[in-house]
């Protein structure tokens, strides 16, 4: 049976511990047999009468007990720490929660100078915790979390090292309180596109300098784009998770089979979000000419075909086919076999869809049907089942967050 391990936090628990330590100081002297000038009873008493008065401490001090008398001498020192210790502790928590209301709480920071600054708490937030654990110090690490989102502050939290302070929206502008430029890095990976743009144009006016040292998230590529040109994107660096995710893709899987194979590709987008567009542009970036036709499959295609359209320099050199519905009928599948899958070559099939249990059972079902071609599942989120049922079916199970942590540059933390 494994044993239970308790780890003490120093950077997170002192508070704990020092009440706790006090509580100590004027407990045990009581039990020791110290007594008190103004209750002659107290060393008689039961051990919850003692407990009574060495909590007392911590509002009273010693003032209702009166001054240590008799017992051992280390005793009587360990009480009068417990007297002017303990009605100090009171007055600092009672302080610091004054503190922390007049003052947003930005101020425990304390420091930036050489350290990594991260600001949101999503999965983007652990795949980059992950990478600077794995090289370097994340005793470097400050991570700012708004309130209003922080579904992995358990998570954040749990690595050592790493200071965790959680903001409301609007404090983030105290920023400007401190020497930004002697931070090592910004990183800005809020699951909002508007918070990082604003924190780093934020920075930027403090000090033009810290451009290269900004590297901030941005979901809406469409948006990106039409940003191109700006202060704010110019001068720092910017990227989107799925774009990341699916250049890896495509280069560790997709670029593999296409030189393996002797013929050029189909290629079967299953859903296309995001994920799938950065997918199909990757494609046609680095492995332009390796394929010869794509067929997707989603609720919107067309629409989301032409906003794909928009980055497309040039003329295509593959024929597109779109199929509107659900990847869970099997009309649409008979359509696409019988009018794209016409050979005997097989495909690529890279299944998407924001469900995972869908994404797994069409891939089964795949494999049933096509036993040598590539099949590609995303899951959501990192599964020990999904990875274990694509194994024993021939499928390749991939998830966006491990993608994107094995791709993060060095360069952006170190």
């Amino acid at each position: 049976m494994a044993r239970p391990v308790f780890r003490f936090d120093p950077e997170l628990s002192w508070k704990s511990w020092s009440a706790i330590i006090l509580f100590a100081c004027g407990f045990l002297p009581l039990v020791l047999g110290v007594g008190v000038s103004d209750r002659p009873g107290v060393p008689e008493a039961d051990l919850f009468t003692k407990a009574y008065y060495a909590v007392g401490l911590f509002i009273l001090g010693g003032m209702d007990l009166g001054t240590p008398a008799g017992g051992p001498l280390y005793a009587r020192i360990l009480l009068w720490v417990a007297y002017f210790g303990a009605p100090a502790w009171t007055a600092s928590a009672v302080f610091e929660t004054i503190l922390y209301a007049l003052r947003p709480p930005v101020w425990q920071i304390r420091t930036i100078k050489n350290k990594i600054v991260i600001t949101g708490g999503g999965e983007l937030t652990l795949g980059f915790l992950n990478r600077i654990r794995a090289a370097d110090d994340p005793r470097r690490v400050i991570v700012i979390v708004d309130e209003a989102q922080h579904p992995h502050l358990d998570a954040l939290r749990s690595y050592r090292g790493v200071r965790v302070v959680v903001v409301s929206g609007d404090q983030l502008h105290r920023l400007r309180r401190f020497p930004l430029h002697k931070a090592h890095k910004f990183l800005l990976l809020s699951e909002r596109d508007e918070t990082n743009f604003e924190v780093a144009s934020l920075l930027l006016a403090q000090d033009p300098q810290l451009g290269p040292k900004i590297v901030y998230h941005v979901s809406n590529l469409r948006f990106l784009r039409v940003l191109q040109g700006t202060r704010v994107v110019e001068q720092c660096t910017t990227f989107n998770q799925y774009e990341l995710a699916a250049t890896q893709l495509v280069r560790l899987r997709l670029m593999r089979r296409f030189r393996e194979t002797k013929y050029k590709d189909t290629v079967v987008l299953a859903g296309f979000g995001r994920f799938g567009q950065s997918i199909l542009e990757q494609l046609e970036q680095h492995a332009s000419g390796t394929f010869n036709r794509v067929a997707i499959i989603d609720r919107d295609a067309k629409q989301r075909a032409m906003i794909a359209d928009e980055e497309v320099e040039g003329k295509r050199k593959y024929s597109r086919h779109t199929y509107e519905g659900d990847i869970d009928d099997p009309e649409v599948w008979r359509r696409l076999f019988k009018e794209v899958i016409t050979g005997k070559e097989e495909p690529v099939f890279v299944i998407t869809t924001g469900n995972d249990q869908t994404n797994l059972r069409c891939a089964i079902w795949l494999r049933k049907n096509f036993p040598r071609a590539l099949i590609i599942s995303r899951t959501l989120s990192p599964s020990y089942f999904a990875k274990g049922v694509c194994e024993e079916h021939d499928v390749v199970s991939v998830n966006t967050a491990e993608l994107v942590e094995a791709s993060i540059p060095h360069a952006w933390y170190r």
